[in-house]
């Protein structure tokens, strides 16, 4: 078994192999469409995430199901040029997904892809020390033994709710930031404003809705804010959402506030539509579009973490940023 180091980051989820196609007009169903560009990537919500927290100068690892084949060679490759270590935890009867993506010349996109859900891959010894390591895990309610595991460790813990997933709502009490899309919110019927105050009294220390070019959300038990992406022309939003949740969990890696980590990952989000192509966007992380914060500052100096006042937190326990200044957990 191959020996990797700990990481502060460990993204835990789906892994695919996207083939991503480029047409210049609408798909019209049952007529034969001519794209303008192909292009093979490791994709899947929480591969993604765990690629554009590694651009950011965070080592991230993935904590997945590859297995073997030609399909999980070009996954598995991609994925360590980006430098994201890799948990792979498929058995010898798991193939890959493919996800076929559709990027309009207006920058939307649409995916199938079969998913993981119902998955009933469990962890590898590999795959435990990962998670034993990580600071920050990010789940995006795929491979739910996989994060069974992450949910039983010690990290912060971040949700990604890009869509309602039934399995995944008894996790929220666990969940430290909850960081729903407005899908997930159209999904249960809710306002974001609702999805936020669901979360909180589910018991997630805090809860993040983005709207695609729309403000972003956020609130905890002690204040709220929102804050306004930058306008951009969209050319290609396959993955957006996830290189926000990318920058997100960086952010608190790092041990950066709530309202900052988020106003990173807006910019991070709104460089990633801006640019064409699965990677190219990374190159511009250097000079991110600028994003503007409101915040309402919280009542309270600091989150405490399972009841443990801040002025408690033993030595060497790490922190995160939130919104109140640092959990510990």
């Amino acid at each position: 078994m191959p020996h990797h180091p700990g990481v502060p980051v460990v993204c835990v989820g789906l892994a695919t192999l996207d083939v991503v196609q480029r047409i210049d007009g609408p798909l019209v169903r049952g007529v034969k469409a001519v794209s303008s560009g192909v292009e093979l990537a490791a994709g899947g919500p929480a591969a993604n995430a765990a690629v554009a927290c590694t651009a950011l100068g965070v080592p991230a690892a993935l904590v997945t199901a590859i297995g073997s084949g030609a399909p999980s060679t070009v996954v598995r490759d991609d994925l360590a040029r980006q430098g994201v270590l890799i948990g792979d935890c498929a058995d010898h009867a798991w193939q890959v997904p493919l996800a076929s993506v559709l990027v309009e010349v207006d920058g939307t996109r649409t995916v199938v892809s079969p998913g993981a859900r119902a998955s009933d891959v469990r962890p590898t010894r590999e795959a435990l020390a990962l998670l034993g390591s990580a600071a920050v895990v990010l789940l995006d309610g795929h491979h739910p033994g996989l994060a069974a595991a992450a949910l039983a460790g010690s990290a912060l813990v971040v949700l990604d709710a890009g869509s309602p997933k039934p399995h995944v709502e008894a996790w929220l009490p666990r969940v430290d930031v909850l960081a729903a899309s407005a899908d997930y919110a159209d999904g249960l019927g809710l306002s974001p404003a609702e999805v936020i105050d669901r979360g909180l009294r589910a018991g997630c220390r805090a809860v993040v809705v983005t709207q695609g070019a729309g403000d972003v959300l956020w609130a905890d038990q002690h204040g709220h804010g929102r804050l306004a992406p930058p306008q951009v022309e969209a050319v290609d939003t396959n993955g957006a959402g996830d290189a926000f949740h990318g920058a997100l969990v960086a952010g608190l890696a790092r041990g950066e506030g709530l309202p900052t980590a988020i106003a990173r990952a807006v910019e991070v989000a709104s460089l990633r539509v801006s640019v064409t192509g699965a990677r190219r966007w990374m190159t511009g992380l250097s000079q991110p579009a600028g994003a503007g914060c409101h915040r309402h500052p919280p009542s309270a100096p600091s989150i405490p973490a399972s009841g443990t006042p801040r002025s408690a937190t033993p030595s060497g326990v790490r922190e995160i940023g939130l919104p109140g200044g640092q959990v510990s957990r």
